[in-house]
């Protein structure tokens, strides 16, 4: 229920910016700013380009809101245009990704900083993810999306989207069974050794 209502308060405030409130906008800034930060970071994996993202993400959703209809909650119309905005970003970046990551590889790591014990197997885990299947599994994971507004975000069919989910969901057990890395919170053996 409190979700219900978190909702129809979010479609209140949009609204009140759409008849002319401007500051009532700031509203849904703060509300969705974490969310999307979050959500941006797990795809760029750069605080200053997620800082900009987000930002840009919150314009356009600003300069675009007539467009906005109740045919969706405005919660999936918001990360749709992140979606969409975080793919064109990841196209402009390609050429020089596959260089960049070259370069990292030949330079020494620095002294870890302290980090979850998972954190490592988890980014290389995600790393085997393509860019959709990453979106996939952050809205349906962290973000508890359901497979329909996860379809209506990315513009697929809900039953292709379950379909891409549980496939991802196999290469990542899969993944981390053959490495003898974590599976649910516990480690799994490989040549019995942990």
């Amino acid at each position: 229920m409190d979700s219900l209502r978190k909702s129809e308060a979010i479609e209140a405030i949009v609204e009140q910016v759409k008849a002319g409130d401007v500051q009532a906008y700031k509203s849904i800034m703060i509300q969705f700013d974490r969310q999307m930060y979050t959500y941006c970071y797990y795809i760029l994996k750069n605080h200053a380009e997620t800082e900009d993202a987000v930002q840009e993400i919150f314009i356009r959703a600003y300069e675009h809101l007539h467009q906005y209809t109740r045919q969706v909650s405005f919660s999936a119309w918001l990360y749709k245009m992140a979606y969409h905005h975080l793919m064109n970003i990841k196209k402009k970046q390609s050429r020089w990704f596959k260089l960049i990551e070259r370069c990292e590889e030949q330079v020494e790591p620095m002294p870890s900083q302290t980090l979850s014990q998972h954190e490592p197997v988890i980014h290389e885990l995600l790393t085997h993810l393509t860019s959709e299947e990453r979106h996939i599994l952050l809205l349906k994971s962290v973000e508890k999306y359901t497979f329909e507004e996860i379809s209506e975000i990315l513009g697929l069919k809900p039953a292709t989207v379950r379909k891409k989910y549980e496939r991802l969901r196999h290469k990542l057990i899969e993944r981390s069974s053959k490495k003898g890395e974590v599976i649910h919170g516990t480690f799994t053996t490989t040549n019995g050794m942990q």
